[in-house]
């Protein structure tokens, strides 16, 4: 994060907070503008097997995340954060998606390549934060997705943190949401019903940290779709210079909706019907790190509690154990799943790590088991503190000899 006063990017974001109620004057505004968030290159080339044959795509896209933070009045500050993600097929002239204007999808599903990303007022008083507006919801059950609605946070008690949220318009069509093209509902025999990310998000949580001890608690309800509830307890120790680490999780999903549709309702028995059912969580992962080595291996159980799709993750892994790349994917459970993992790296002179994942799984499909496993190897150089670079390769392998998959991915990203 970085302090600017009077640069062209300040003025306009604190010209844009200044419009919200009881707001400093620009003059003032512009004397604490805190601007973070990053800049980021990737390009991937993935190849994926199926009965049809096989599909090599290349792309390259570019994202950047900025956020403006400007103190107001007393003890009100406001945030506005613009995104820029595009996506250029590699080769094709016809595919390159750097562009902003009319009929502009952009990726990602922000409305367009360039927008506004998050904009909320906030309000701290003593060790309690409230914010209000479109921003990230922060929750165990996601990354990055955002939605509008208000956050609270309090610290009184120290070492633990309180946490409450509710949430509508959430984004949708992320392409780390598994769930983001069903449709939950109708209001009447001629409505279309809703997406599940239509529905509000409420939740609350706990989150502590008493050495060694680190601990969260969540729970969060999707109306009329499901409830979600986590414990995630982790173990720290130094033992002869080695750095150790017991994370161990449970988590699980409760339904209110018996199925959901993955087209609109058109009528009584038409279209496709998706069953939903209650899912467990449990996770464990053990790390190590001493002298430039690192590893970690991990054991992860899904029980879905009976033949219907499920969700422990509302959007990518969350918070949630995991390893690998591509193969795991908590955010849309078909069947009951074992998952093993072990990964394993060096570091060289605290620049360059050299690493690799190895996942294996097997997952009970209508009383037959069908094992998968990906292989990950990584390169990571870190070339200061703000500038990192890190390529990896990702091979996944079914036995049905459906959906093997190839992934190479190389990223360059700077963190203002």
């Amino acid at each position: 994060m970085k302090l600017f006063k009077l640069s062209l990017a300040a003025i306009v974001a604190a010209g844009a907070l200044t419009s919200v109620a009881s707001a400093a004057s620009l003059e003032e505004a512009i004397k604490n503008v805190d601007v973070s968030g990053y800049a980021r290159y990737r390009f991937d080339s993935r190849n994926t097997t199926t009965v049809a044959g096989q599909n090599t795509a290349n792309a390259h896209r570019f994202t950047s995340d900025i956020d403006f933070k400007a103190a107001l009045d007393d003890n009100f500050f406001g945030v506005i954060g613009f995104r820029y993600d595009s996506v250029d097929t590699s080769g094709e002239r016809a595919g390159a998606q750097t562009n902003v204007g009319v009929n502009d999808n952009g990726f990602g599903e922000y409305g367009q390549t360039f927008n506004v990303r998050q904009f909320y007022l906030g309000y701290t008083a003593g060790n309690t934060t409230v914010q209000a507006g479109r921003q990230v919801l922060g929750t165990f059950f996601t990354d990055d997705m955002v939605g509008t609605g208000i956050k609270l946070l309090n610290s009184d008690i120290s070492g633990l943190t309180l946490a409450a949220i509710a949430f509508d318009n959430l984004q949708g069509n992320d392409g780390d949401m598994g769930t983001r093209n069903l449709f939950i509902g109708e209001n009447s025999p001629t409505a279309a019903g809703e997406h599940v990310y239509d529905r509000n998000l409420y939740g609350v949580a706990a989150i502590g940290s008493y050495d060694p001890v680190s601990f969260q608690v969540w729970y969060a309800a999707l109306d009329s779709v499901a409830q979600l509830y986590a414990l995630d307890v982790t173990l720290g120790a130094n033992l002869g210079g080695a750095d150790l680490s017991l994370q161990a999780q449970y988590a699980g999903s409760s339904v209110w909706s018996n199925n959901v549709r993955t087209t609109p309702f058109v009528a009584p028995g038409v279209g496709a019907v998706v069953e939903l059912d209650d899912a467990q969580f449990l996770a464990v992962e053990l790390g190590a790190k001493a002298f430039g080595f690192d590893g970690s291996v991990g054991y992860v159980n899904i029980n879905t509690q009976g033949s219907g799709a499920s969700l422990i993750s509302l959007e990518d892994q969350g918070a949630f154990i995991t390893a690998g790349e591509d193969l795991l994917d908590y955010t849309l459970i078909g069947a009951d799943q074992s998952i093993y993992f072990v990964t394993a790296g060096y570091t060289f002179a605290d620049k360059v790590r050299v690493g690799a994942d190895y996942v294996g799984s097997r997952a009970e499909e209508r009383g037959n088991y069908v094992d998968a496993y990906e292989a990950v190897a990584r390169v990571d150089y870190k070339y200061s503190k703000k500038l990192n670079f890190k390529t990896w390769y990702s091979y996944i392998d079914r036995d049905n000899n459906e959906n093997d998959a190839k992934h190479l991915r190389f990223e360059a990203r700077y963190n203002f």
